[in-house]
């Protein structure tokens, strides 16, 4: 099963690896922010001056590096998974197994998804703020949980039909 996955994943489409390099560029941006920003609150703080709106901005940049890379970590198998009881057993239980996982993933995908997409309507169309010095909106934020979660259910889809292909190809 590694095999075929190895397989998968050596050969992306092209306008997908450069999508996937973005997501990790844009994700190592907002870790960035988030340090560069923290840093200039505590030395602020020591000096007076404090940064405006420094814990939301901070939690802002935190679900760009949370929701945003989803994709990338389901298609990568950098998520989180136990396989050391799974290895041992035959082939075609461990390719049911795998079907299963990514029917779990495509449930709590689907079902976050779905949620954060309500989160976001509402913050769309109320025109909801943040109270702080700066005021942003709420929706930018709801929307990245929405797209980073939308690309994990598509990753887990993927490898469902994955799943479901290779099952198929062995009978």
């Amino acid at each position: 099963m590694d095999a075929q996955v190895s397989a998968a994943t050596a050969r992306p489409v092209p306008w997908l690896r450069l999508a996937e390099r973005a997501l990790g560029a844009v994700g190592v941006a907002a870790l960035a922010f988030s340090v560069i920003y923290v840093g200039s609150a505590v030395l602020g703080t020591l000096l007076g001056v404090v940064p405006p709106d420094e814990d939301l901005l901070v939690a802002e940049a935190m679900v760009v590096v949370a929701f945003l890379p989803q994709w990338l970590l389901v298609r990568r198998r950098r998520h989180v998974a136990v396989e050391a009881l799974t290895r041992s057993l035959p082939a075609g239980l461990q390719r049911g197994l795998d079907v299963f996982a990514a029917l779990c993933g495509v449930l709590a995908y689907g079902v976050l998804g779905w949620a954060a997409w309500i989160a976001f309507g509402r913050a769309w169309l109320s025109g909801a703020l943040y109270i702080g010095e700066l005021e942003l909106m709420t929706w930018p934020g709801r929307l990245l949980v929405v797209v980073g979660l939308a690309g994990g259910f598509a990753a887990c889809l993927l490898d469902l039909i994955r799943a479901l292909t290779a099952r198929a190809e062995d009978r």
